[in-house]
């Protein structure tokens, strides 16, 4: 048999290529699965999607010959065995995606589930997040297997079935089951990050109704996400007509009989780093706002939630903060709705890693009835951190800044993975700096993951594979993995 010492940087890049078209074919085979979970769902938990997805993928495991195990139809594993008892590496993926027609007024270019291979990419539903992790982690185990290496702890894959909807399925494994003694999480970028900042997410409730002039208010790209389409409906009057005249390029009108709809079109990311995107429900009151299309006190109420969105830090709440590591708080207002006559904002928010000790319900809550609003607080979870001098960390970043020849340093992010409920547990990649795609190849707000036509590069799977090969092998040989 092999030692690991014999691994071949030039080896296993020559293995990945020849193992394309099969991986390929695995990645195409999940893709076309139509996997949105629905938490609400209990039998089989998340639905037949997930059911199908989880169960295709142990299908997969076992037919390369692993051990596989089914945990209840929340979490899958697939399992490279080691030489050694007790001990296990866990990599962590997930085969739920975000849906692709949950009315955010876009449309995808591309067929969501028929995987489409395209100038070195692959479109479909999952593709970056996270179905791909999962055929790579997968890969991970076959060259192991292949190539005949003894490992001291067994390395398994682990795959779950509701990470986009919360986490219910790590929440139900890690009640009910043992967690591996090291988890690395591909749903990140890379190097690796070091912590997880923490969540503060609420709804902020009107106490004032809106007046007769609103009908309603909407925008919704899901929680996470900074809305892309923004729409309100008021009662059809002449000053309101007389002012709709040279209608900005964003902004579309539909005119009925007794009422008109004003909308925006933004462009939609993910609210943990919303600086990029185009706030549809911003640009809506902004227009509103240059127009004087609201009374005093619907502007009062729209105001609050415009000052929520500007910088993104949290200051109109009275929680802006930030740290040397983390940099500063992120806050976003990203979905608004009617509720009768009062206006419901729902925010998520992102905090500083040294900040766990901030009451931010407290600030927050007087803050919000200073202006007229109401906080329902509907998530606290606290941030996470690791020591620089983790033995895993330091492998981690050895490894992949060998194979990618820089000096980067540990990273905190501000999404949230895996990594947070699960002990002793990193996310590591997948993303990384990439040309790709072409310019000119999506629409504006298209190709990224949780937005239509979401795609990744081949090459940036065949790396992330490289790189996670390689550092499997030093993590095994370390003495203690904590």
């Amino acid at each position: 048999m092999k030692s690991a010492d014999e691994l071949s940087v030039v080896k296993i890049k020559l293995w990945i290529e020849e193992k394309m078209p099969e991986i390929l074919n695995d990645f195409f085979s999940i893709l076309r699965i139509r996997s949105v979970a629905e938490p609400e769902n209990v039998n089989p938990p998340f639905g037949i999607g997930c059911k199908e997805v989880l169960e295709r993928m142990l299908a997969i495991g076992s037919q390369y010959g692993f051990d596989t195990y089914n945990y209840d139809g929340y979490v899958g594993r697939i399992t490279y065995k080691g030489e050694g008892d007790g001990e296990e590496i866990g990599i962590w993926c997930h085969l739920d995606v975000v849906d692709d027609k949950d009315g955010r007024g876009f449309e995808w270019e591309y067929p969501p589930y028929e995987p489409t291979l395209k100038n070195g990419g692959v479109i479909a539903r999952g593709a970056q997040d996270n179905k791909s992790s999962a055929i790579m982690a997968l890969y991970v185990l076959r060259y192991l297997k292949e190539h005949n290496i003894r490992t001291q702890r067994s390395i398994s894959l682990y795959c779950g079935t509701c990470e986009e909807q919360g986490m219910f399925d790590l929440d139900y494994f890690t009640k009910n089951y043992p967690a591996p003694a090291l988890s690395l999480v591909p749903d990140a970028g890379f190097p690796v990050c070091q912590g997880e900042r923490g969540s503060f997410n609420g709804e902020l409730t009107s106490v004032k109704d809106f007046s007769e002039d609103i009908i309603d208010i909407h925008a919704d790209s899901g929680l996470y996400m900074v809305p892309d389409n923004a729409s309100i409906v008021m009662r059809k009057n002449k000053k309101l007509m007389n002012a709709l005249h040279q209608i900005p390029e964003r902004i579309s009108v539909k005119e009925e009989e007794d009422r008109v709809t004003i909308s925006f079109r933004g462009e939609s990311v993910h609210a943990a780093n919303p600086f990029h995107g185009i706030h549809a429900l911003q640009g809506l009151i902004h227009f509103l706002e240059e127009r004087e299309l609201l009374g005093l006190e619907d502007e009062q109420i729209l105001e609050f939630v415009q000052n929520i969105n500007n910088g993104y830090k949290g200051e109109a709440l009275h929680i802006a903060c930030e740290d040397e590591l983390s940099g500063p708080l992120i806050l976003v207002g990203t979905q608004i709705r009617m509720d009768g006559k009062k206006m419901v904002l729902s925010f998520i928010s992102k905090y500083p890693v040294t900040k766990n000790d901030m009451d931010f319900e407290i600030l927050a809550s007087q803050a919000a009835a200073d202006k007229g609003f109401r906080l329902k607080v509907t998530r606290q979870s606290k941030a996470i951190i690791y020591p620089s001098e983790h033995p895993a960390l330091s492998v981690m970043m050895k490894v992949y800044n060998k194979i990618c020849d820089e000096e980067s340093k540990p990273f905190i992010m501000s999404g949230g993975t895996y990594a947070r409920k699960l002990p002793n547990a990193f996310a590591y990649g997948t993303g990384l700096a990439s040309p790709w795609p072409p310019e000119g190849m999506f629409l504006p707000g298209h190709g990224d993951f949780h937005q239509p036509d979401e795609s990744i590069p081949l090459e940036r799977i065949k790396k992330s594979l490289l790189i996670y090969i390689c550092s499997i092998s030093e993590l095994d040989k370390l003495n203690k993995l904590s």
